[in-house]
């Protein structure tokens, strides 16, 4: 308990540089904050646009060549109009299809080629069990069955980049906090060189005295991980929308003279599954749950632990007498 008194102590006798340290472990925290709640979210995004889009499953023509299908060799591509001029199934073979035990449910559409449908999948991992179960109810050979992950890849790609963008900035944080924070350990070690002296003259071990200067560094992160918490909540959510606003743009400019599979299947069918206004209104809602908290905890006590660590071995290098004689 003394020690611990005398850690808040030290505290309040050098305002100057505690408050130094004090500010840069505030903005420190404030941006593992930020960044490791807006890679978890983003992450969470991920997962759930997985989730909804790759369980909807349509069946689809695939380009073949005619010598696949019973040619006697080179054969020619069908592809487009052709593949859309094959026969299509009818809402009963439709119903057959989706009663299964990996399906959930079924939607008809009503096509330009004919009657369509969409499967929702219990799990996206069903896939090819679904589809070998349509084989044996019949499904011909050249028709697929198919999630759209070009839809896929396409709404998640902001999404993606902003989560590279907010796991690269929490290694630059962490990395260059902790050098920031060793460094000024460092320095204020060597400023209460003679305290720790006169400390170890009076009988007080190493590892009493090294335990005092962590003490005195869990304080201060603790402070700035509650100041931190408040501060990165507050932020997090409006970086995270400029930059998955700014990653969306940059995302439709890239893909602007390109086709994606969502948009070939829609100019083929009413397709059901339509990206263009998920990509439009996709929104992270960013919230520090428990985990999260927890993890930014872990990191900030990491990061004490660590200057700690540095600090203790900056004290065990001079036997006190030493020290108070350089003092004298």
């Amino acid at each position: 308990m003394y020690l611990l008194e005398h850690a808040m102590l030290n505290l309040g006798k050098n305002k100057g540089r505690n408050m130094l340290l004090l500010g840069i472990t505030f903005a420190i925290i404030t941006a593992i904050v930020v960044a490791l709640s807006i890679f978890n979210a983003t992450n969470l995004v991920i997962e759930e646009t997985r989730t909804s889009l790759q369980s909807a499953v349509r069946i689809v023509p695939q380009m073949q060549t005619l010598g696949e299908t019973g040619g006697t060799g080179g054969g020619q591509m069908i592809t487009g109009q052709a593949a859309q001029n094959q026969a299509t199934f009818t809402a009963e073979q439709f119903s057959d299809f989706a009663n299964s035990d990996f399906v959930l449910g079924w939607d008809l559409q009503d096509t330009p080629r004919g009657t369509d449908a969409v499967f929702y999948l219990v799990s996206p991992l069903l896939l090819s069990d679904f589809e070998a179960e349509l084989r044996e109810k019949g499904l011909p050979e050249n028709y697929a069955v198919r999630t759209d992950e070009a839809a896929f890849a396409s709404i998640v790609a902001p999404v993606e980049s902003l989560q590279s963008l907010a796991i690269t900035f929490l290694a630059v944080v962490v990395v260059l906090g902790g050098v920031i924070m060793a460094l000024l350990s460092v320095i204020a070690i060597r400023e209460r060189k003679y305290e720790i002296g006169v400390l170890r003259a009076m009988g007080l071990k190493k590892r009493k005295v090294a335990f005092v200067i962590w003490a005195e560094n869990v304080i201060i992160t603790g402070f700035c991980f509650v100041l931190g918490m408040a501060a990165g909540n507050f932020l997090s959510q409006p970086i995270s929308d400029n930059i998955l606003a700014g990653q969306i743009l940059s995302n439709a400019d890239g893909e602007s003279t390109a086709t994606t599979l969502a948009e070939r299947l829609a100019s083929e069918s009413a397709d059901a599954l339509s990206t263009e206004n998920f990509s439009e209104n996709l929104q992270i809602d960013i919230l520090i749950n428990a985990t999260t908290a927890l993890q930014i905890l872990a990191i900030s006590l990491l990061l004490a632990s660590l200057v700690g660590i540095i600090s203790v071995s900056q004290i065990t290098k001079s036997e006190p007498i030493k020290i108070l004689m350089e003092r004298t």
